[in-house]
């Protein structure tokens, strides 16, 4: 039996249990029986109907994904955000930003669109470092929490990194929406 022939006799067997018939003796099941209950039947319908459509395709089966939309968060999916009393990098606080948000729906956050916003408004700015163009906190960042601090990597090779103390987390919080349309504008390029 090949691949598709199996996949086809596992849809059958899923679309006789939905019907509330056990596959292996064609007899219905009683009504109290798992199967008969709607979510399960459902359940089970639904996925009958992905195996029929990969052995009608031949062994392909492609799911229609939603356009997403651009990175957006409502007032209560901010609430959420999960603010660290230990200083964390941008890309951790981007994370945490697009952990609010479905990813299926919702485009994320783009790397690089907090540091870019945070220039822009003058509380970082772009310095050579080694012949590498980096981005460092002003005096204005430090103000807000922006911190740099050596680190040393897991190769033992040494860095400063940029960090984000709890208020200069609640600073990019507080004017996400400066941050998302930022966001949108590099999306729209």
């Amino acid at each position: 039996m090949n691949e598709i022939e199996i996949i086809a006799r596992a849809q059958m067997y899923l679309e006789k249990l939905a019907n509330g018939v056990n596959p292996l003796t064609d007899r219905e099941v009683p009504e109290n029986d798992v199967i008969n209950n709607v979510r399960i039947s459902r359940c089970l319908f639904y996925t009958s109907g992905i195996l029929k459509q990969i052995v009608d395709n031949k062994g392909k089966f492609k799911v229609e994904m939603p356009e997403r939309a651009d990175y957006n968060v409502t007032p209560e999916q901010l609430a959420g955000f999960d603010y660290s009393e230990t200083p964390i990098s941008v890309s951790e606080l981007t994370k945490r930003l697009n952990d609010l948000v479905d990813s299926i729906y919702v485009k994320e956050l783009k790397r690089g669109v907090i540091t870019d916003w945070l220039t822009d408004i003058g509380m970082m700015t772009e310095v050579i470092i080694n012949d590498k163009s980096r981005k460092r906190p002003t005096s204005a960042g430090h103000n807000i929490g922006i911190l740099t601090e050596e680190r040393t990597n897991q190769y033992g090779t040494s860095y400063e990194g940029v960090f984000y103390n709890l208020n200069a987390q609640h600073f990019v919080i507080d004017h996400i929406e400066a941050v998302i349309e930022l966001n949108r504008q590099k999306s729209a390029k």
